[in-house]
């Protein structure tokens, strides 16, 4: 998983006005190994205007402590959906993200 931080661009994010954002890009297993991931892009985040930008594209598998990942970095925020923005998945994966009720929490790329 790689963490950076890049200029949001508004036509590209849906955003009102330039922001900044933090990228999280999934390596083909989104599990528990990344949690030091998520915590580090959660403390850049929190009390701010960015946004969190998760690239599923290269992900293959979401293991059940991923999803909690996940449920974890919402949690941990005060952010509406619209900051908290998961790009690309196959769609499988976009299907069990639905089922499992992140469609209300994240908005989907």
């Amino acid at each position: 998983m790689s963490l950076a931080t890049h200029p949001a661009v508004a036509h590209s994010f849906g955003a009102g006005v330039e922001d900044h954002a933090v990228f999280l890009t999934s390596p083909e297993v989104l599990d528990f190994s990344l949690c030091r991931e998520f915590w580090e892009a959660a403390q850049q985040v929190r009390d701010s205007e960015m946004k969190i930008i998760i690239d599923l594209s290269r992900t293959r598998a979401i293991h059940d402590s991923g999803y909690t990942l996940l449920w974890m970095l919402k949690d941990s925020l005060n952010k509406a959906p619209a900051d908290l923005l998961l790009m690309g998945g196959h769609s499988h994966l976009k299907r069990m993200l639905q089922l499992r009720g992140f469609a209300s929490h994240f908005k989907r790329l």
